[in-house]
């Protein structure tokens, strides 16, 4: 109930993630996910939301918002700066880039960096530039696409489905959403079929990524000098009871349950049983049949007041005091903490692996749109 859950970052194009350096944070020191392989945090992680389909055209598909995702920036109108940008944005080879398309991937872009870093950038001129570079090199990419052949079987296209349906609960859940967005599976089918994104990365795997090799020795560098990297964060295996509250409750009801709490927490520290005070009176459903027992949680996972005392504790069965959050009032007890380790070289050489060979193919995959600049015609005009 307090953990906080993980927005995933579904970018619709593998070009703009790899181009788009200033947004997406290329460089080797400026990449902030950790690489060393870490222990799963907890035994129940807090499912994904199945993604919306793409509603069809002059329709709009209904959204759920990602949840501790910030709030979308009000944008009445226009999108800021979007009125001094010419009606033609680019040519490439003479084809026209129009403004409402730069218009539609900058805003994708932005919404999705929001929800997966709680980042709001601004519409500038810069951002306008950095996503129309994207799609230049997206158009350039999808000409050589063409030009090769390049295109998705029916086997890619059942590859797809089968995943994209494994993101909702059940089959009825997906054509729910598959008609609140005025589609049907055979439309949709067709959609994945003709996607150019989906083109685009199948180019990039056929031409880019077997040139790719990361040996050992450069995974060894790489973990020797990016010590800090290689540890694990420390954690905490934690029980809780919830005494809910709503923050807008009266002050009387928010009193009440408060004093449930310190009862509780006096009966614990008088010898009663945890597990069973939790089963009996905890408001987290999720946790109250495991004696209130959260497994093990990593610093950032709970909500900041929640998150602050559970750090606090040190030794094993230390009660924390009632810690009140917006879901109400908790005592936290520790089971056992385990310190920030540094994890051994053989477990993290395979993310490491991972972590350079992109780097990697993004380095190649910039040298190649250079390369095809110079053999193409691209006039920007912002």
């Amino acid at each position: 109930m307090t953990r906080r859950s993980t927005p995933s970052l579904l970018l619709p194009a593998l070009i703009f993630v790899l181009l788009a350096s200033g947004l997406a944070g290329c460089n080797r020191g400026e990449k902030p996910e950790e690489t060393a392989q870490t222990p799963t945090t907890s035994g129940k992680p807090a499912p994904e939301a199945p993604a919306p389909i793409t509603p069809a055209p002059g329709t709009t598909a209904p959204s759920p918002p990602t949840p501790g995702a910030p709030p979308p920036e009000a944008l009445p109108g226009q999108p800021a700066g979007s009125s001094q940008l010419p009606a033609v944005v680019a040519r490439v080879d003479g084809q026209e880039i129009k403004k409402e398309e730069l218009i539609a991937r900058a805003q994708e872009m932005r919404s999705q960096l929001a929800r997966a870093r709680g980042v709001q950038i601004p519409l500038s001129p810069e951002f306008y530039r950095e996503i129309l570079d994207g799609i230049v090199a997206h158009q350039l990419l999808l000409q050589e696409a063409k030009k090769q052949g390049i295109s998705i079987t029916d086997a890619e296209v059942d590859q797809m489905m089968q995943g994209f349906k494994s993101r909702f609960p059940s089959q009825e859940v997906f054509e729910k959403q598959l008609a609140a967005s005025k589609m049907t599976e055979a439309q949709l089918r067709q959609r994945m079929r003709e996607d150019s994104d989906t083109v685009v990365n199948k180019l990039i795997r056929k031409t880019i990524v077997p040139t790719i090799q990361v040996s050992e020795a450069d995974a060894r560098a790489f973990y020797d000098q990016n010590q800090q990297r290689m540890k694990t964060p420390p954690r905490v295996h934690l029980r809780h009871i919830l005494i809910a509250v709503a923050p807008q409750a009266p002050a009387a009801d928010r009193e009440k349950a408060k004093q449930k709490a310190e009862d509780l927490l006096k009966q614990i520290k008088d010898g009663g049983d945890f597990a069973q005070l939790a089963a009996q009176n905890s408001n987290d459903t999720g946790s109250a049949t495991q004696g209130g027992d959260l497994s093990w949680v990593e610093p950032g996972q709970m909500v900041p007041p929640f998150d602050k005392a559970a750090f606090a504790l040190k030794q094993p069965n230390e009660l924390s005091p009632v810690v009140e959050t917006r879901f109400g009032y908790h005592i936290i007890q520790l089971v056992e903490r385990q310190e920030s380790q540094t994890v051994p070289f053989e477990q993290a050489k395979a993310r490491i692996g991972m972590v350079l060979r992109d780097e990697k193919v993004k380095e190649a995959l910039r040298a190649h749109v250079q390369d095809l600049k110079t053999k193409a015609k691209v006039e920007t005009y912002i």
